[in-house]
């Protein structure tokens, strides 16, 4: 799960728990507020009844007081809350509260009730000739709370979708530096230890930005440390070690010392296994018993332990120490030589250049499915527009005297067509210009220029092509006119530049080429992905070629694209 998400998630679960909290506590306030008002209401309705019931009202001459009271709730009507009933002193119902009219046909659902409604019992009052019943109705007043919960929740989830959008898209905006932050991680994943992140305004992002370029800087020095210590390794002595049959050393030398540790007075007198690493003994066994048959041991890549426990690689060459008076073996001369470094080197030699071959088989493979598709392009649907736009000039022909409808929809077609042609030549050469097939490099590039000359005529393209470009090859061919053409796009989508100076140089050793315009330089951009990533792949494949690429740039005076690309012959790609 992306960061981003992460922080949602965090926020709408912040959310959601405050959410809950809000309603537990609402829901509280509104089951407190629900028993007040009942038990407020039904006092009041306590005393209203009590009152008329004690009243002198009830003892009106010749009216019986049932009819009386009757008379009084039935003016009353309906006291909100609470539902009235009168009996007769047989138990007979004269009087009901009719049914509340407020918010009729509607109820709060009844777990919700459960939830709030107080359970207040029943309120019983004797008349003298039956008896009046008062019972609480909260039914309207949950319903009230109900319809103020939903009202609430509503707007909380309204604020969640907007609290979670706002800070997704803040969060999308302050996490960009993070995009840049990985391209250079990819750049130093693939063996560019010259990559350098920019400043970030974000000070967490800046500082990981210094970090990284500090680690980058210090991968770098240690690379070249590496290089200078296998280069002095090769160039020193090697370190030479005499012992006996036994395994005892009898000499060590400074170049012993320096390479494993020890010092000469440390070794002398004592066993050579201290250097043998667990699990080689066999090939010791094996080595001492070549140098008792008088054989030497020419070359042996093998592995020692320096004093620090460390192994390291070596390169072992042995010879049998004879005695000269008595013609016998009686030790081995062995002289070994640190080979670590240099194998370390040529193993990212081995990974640089199969990240180049990797590179050559993407780059052609790409070429080939271009070419392939402007091949299909010219071939089927080249030959299906033409022969649209034959058929519709042949009917509007036909038809442009007798049936002007008809002429004026094929004229139409045959327009449309010329259109989709045009359409689809300019893909073609876009996919593989055919100049670059049939007339060679330097009309290419002039064509090139010429299109996009014609296109924006107010940009400037001066052109200088020096040298033989005909016979480069099409590896070569296919990466100065790639180059050119996605600098050229550059210059005029993102440069807002007049001028663009073009300078290819051939000689017999290399091609150099130049791409300078005066428009606002690269820093104001850096945030266009197009130049940003079509300018990596410009460097991935000028490198894949073992030449160099370089960007000069300053805002306000323009940019400067530079490439090398040796002539030497490249390994053949294969896939």
């Amino acid at each position: 799960m992306s960061l981003r998400l992460r922080i949602n998630l965090i926020i709408t679960t912040l959310i959601v728990l405050f959410t809950l909290l809000t309603v537990n506590i609402i829901v509280s306030d509104m089951r407190r507020s629900i028993r007040e008002e009942m038990e407020a209401g039904g006092k009041v309705a306590l005393q209203l009844l009590t009152g008329v019931l004690e009243g002198t009202s009830l003892e009106q001459e010749g009216r019986h007081p049932n009819e009386v009271l009757m008379e009084f709730l039935e003016s009353l009507g309906r006291v909100r809350a609470h539902d009235i009933k009168l009996f007769s002193a047989d138990g007979e119902l004269l009087y009901q509260s009719p049914p509340s009219a407020y918010k009729a046909g509607r109820d709060a659902p009844s777990w919700f009730y459960e939830m709030v409604a107080p359970r207040l019992g029943e309120i019983e009052l004797e008349t003298g000739e039956g008896r009046v019943l008062v019972r609480s109705d909260d039914t309207r007043s949950v319903l009230d709370a109900w319809d103020d919960l939903v009202q609430l929740l509503w707007l909380l989830v309204g604020l969640l979708v907007v609290v979670n959008l706002v800070v997704f898209l803040l969060v999308g905006r302050s996490l960009r530096p993070a995009q840049k932050i990985l391209a250079g991680m990819s750049r130093m994943e693939r063996g560019e230890l010259s990559t350098r992140l920019p400043r970030f305004e974000v000070r967490d992002f800046d500082e990981i930005g210094r970090t990284f370029n500090a680690m980058a800087a210090t991968l770098e020095s240690s690379h070249a440390e590496n290089l200078r210590l296998a280069l002095v390794a090769r160039q020193s002595s090697d370190a030479i070690i005499i012992h006996d049959l036994q395994g005892n050393i009898s000499f060590w030398n400074p170049a012993a010392e320096r390479m494993f540790g020890y010092a000469a007075q440390e070794m002398v007198g004592h066993s050579a296994t201290l250097l043998t690493p667990p699990g080689a003994e066999a090939e010791v066994e094996a080595n001492l018993a070549t140098i008792r048959e008088r054989r030497v041991v020419e070359n042996l890549e093998t592995r020692r332990l320096t004093r620090a426990g460390v192994p390291i690689d070596v390169l072992l060459s042995a010879a049998p120490l004879v005695d000269p008076a008595s013609d016998s073996v009686i030790g081995e001369i062995v002289s070994m030589r640190d080979i670590t470094a240099q194998k370390r080197a040529q193993q990212a030699e081995a990974d640089l250049e199969q990240n180049r071959r990797l590179t050559r088989l993407i780059q052609t493979r790409l070429e080939e499915e271009r070419r392939s598709i402007a091949r299909e392009l010219h071939d089927e649907l080249g030959q299906c527009v033409t022969a649209i736009r034959t058929i519709g000039a042949a009917i509007a022909n036909r038809t442009k005297a007798d049936l002007p409808d008809i002429h004026g929809s094929a004229h139409t077609i045959v327009e449309v067509g010329g259109h989709i042609y045009d359409v689809v030549h300019g893909i073609i050469r876009q996919l593989r210009p055919s100049a670059l097939d049939n007339l060679g490099l330097r009309e290419a590039l002039e064509e090139l220029r010429d299109t996009w000359s014609d296109r924006y005529p107010e940009i400037t393209v001066r052109m200088d092509l020096q040298g033989d470009l005909d016979n480069l090859g099409e590896t070569v061919n296919i990466a100065i006119y790639r180059l050119l053409q996605e600098c050229i796009t550059n210059v005029v989508r993102h440069a807002a530049a007049n001028r663009a100076d073009i300078r290819v140089v051939r000689d017999a050793q290399r091609v150099e080429v130049s791409v300078r315009d005066n428009g606002k330089g690269l820093g104001e951009r850096n945030a266009v992905d197009s130049a940003r990533f079509g300018l990596m792949g410009l460097r991935e494949r000028v490198e894949g070629l073992n030449g160099r690429f370089t960007i000069e740039s300053r805002p306000g005076e323009g940019v400067v694209v530079q490439a090398t690309i040796p002539l030497q012959p490249v390994a053949a790609v294969t896939a």
